[in-house]
């Protein structure tokens, strides 16, 4: 039996806005998920590349002849002549009809520029773009200003909350993982108080910045637990060379999962489905009440994996604690593209837990709304809340 899940809406949990100002002149960096530098043909070579520019040709309505670059040429003829049309067309197809930007990107360095974060918001559908706070960036501006440790953390916890405020967010987001790793250990206060000085000094150790950034999470979380907000962690697969996929096991935040003070009231995220560990993450959203996860940066990424991911998470996961999310930013056709192709391969692996009689038909369409669109709602509850 066909499980045609095309017009289904979806929340997009994870996402990056985009700005013209912003692309390369290279369409395919679009793909590129590595900082490293590399020849744009190591783009055009992924599959990802390949399958992008076959749907675009298919939209387009173009003639199965027409070359890579006459595609892209009718794309920036679209995009450039009237930007929030072309975009508007995208979602209407692709049928997403919430996105959830995580505002504190980049990982190293400045945010994006603020004019480029508003062009986005103007480009975007009216009410279609929620945001997500990341803790990062008010880290490094407070690292900056050198302040006493007890006067840090006030001041830490103040800005949290007027971010969170500022821009009625419906989440908060770290990635510590790229910088000290994800083997989170709970820092008694004099730890974190010389870890913290030593950073600031310039003159520290791995341990001394692992200290202060490893405190900050449950100080973090007790923010979101009095906010009621979910917080989501970067976990497995990420950009080189910053990411150290040895510090990347969603494992190792068993410590704060298990932690009473958060157990079943605080909602945790992990993003990625933590790929490569993804029948481990099912695993931890199933022995976690409060532990849910999403597939982000399958579909532009990890991209032929999808079906394969989709099954490994729900070998343990149950399916009402998995979400859709595509971790795109940066061109439009990425935020299009990924949640068609992951419908697609979602109701793949329906109908083969169809034909194995494991569910029916109607057990398969609750499941995929439970995955694009009803559990985003129940997890980020602001959304919901305020219509």
């Amino acid at each position: 039996m066909v499980v045609d899940l095309k017009d289904m809406p979806l929340i997009d949990t994870h996402c990056h806005d985009f700005a013209l100002t912003r692309e390369s002149v290279d369409f395919a960096r679009c793909v590129s998920m590595t900082a490293d530098p590399h020849d744009i043909e190591d783009d055009k070579s992924t599959l990802t590349y390949m399958n992008l520019i076959n749907y675009m040709r298919r939209f387009y309505r173009l003639s199965e002849q027409a070359s890579e670059e006459e595609i892209i040429n009718y794309r920036n003829l679209l995009y450039h002549k009237d930007p929030a049309a072309y975009i508007k067309t995208l979602l209407d197809d692709s049928k997403v009809k919430c996105f959830f930007n995580d505002i504190g990107a980049p990982v190293m360095g400045p945010r994006h520029p603020k004019q480029e974060n508003e062009w986005f918001m103007k480009v975007m559908p009216p009410k279609t773009v929620r945001e997500i706070v990341r803790i990062e960036p008010i880290m490094k501006e407070l690292f900056e200003e050198k302040r006493d440790f007890n006067d840090f953390l006030d001041k830490f916890i103040l800005r949290l909350k007027e971010e969170i405020k500022k821009h009625n967010a419906v989440g908060v987001k770290s990635v510590i993982g790229y910088h000290t790793g994800l083997f989170i250990d709970l820092v008694k206060d004099g730890q974190a108080k010389d870890g913290y000085e030593n950073y600031i000094s310039g003159k520290y150790t791995e341990k001394d910045e692992k200290s202060i950034r490893d405190y900050l999470i449950p100080i973090t979380m007790d923010v979101c637990k009095e906010e009621d907000l979910p917080i989501q962690f970067h976990t497995g697969i990420g950009a080189a060379p910053m990411c150290n996929m040895n510090k990347m096991n969603p494992m190792g935040l068993y410590n704060l999962m298990n932690d009473e003070r958060y157990k079943g009231y605080v909602r945790i995220v992990l993003l990625h489905a933590g790929y490569p560990w993804t029948s481990l993450t099912g695993l931890l959203v199933n022995n976690f009440s409060n532990v849910y996860s999403d597939w982000s940066s399958m579909g532009y990424t990890a991209h032929t994996a999808t079906y394969r991911m989709i099954l490994q998470m729900l070998e343990m996961a149950p399916t009402n604690k998995v979400m859709y999310a595509s971790d795109t930013g940066g061109y439009p056709e990425t935020m299009w593209f990924t949640p068609i192709y992951f419908k697609e391969q979602l109701g793949k692996v329906l109908e083969k837990y169809i034909a194995e009689g494991i569910i029916g038909y109607e057990k398969a369409l609750r499941i995929a709304e439970n995955i694009c669109w009803r559990t985003a709602e129940k997890v980020y509850s602001r959304v919901k809340n305020e219509g």
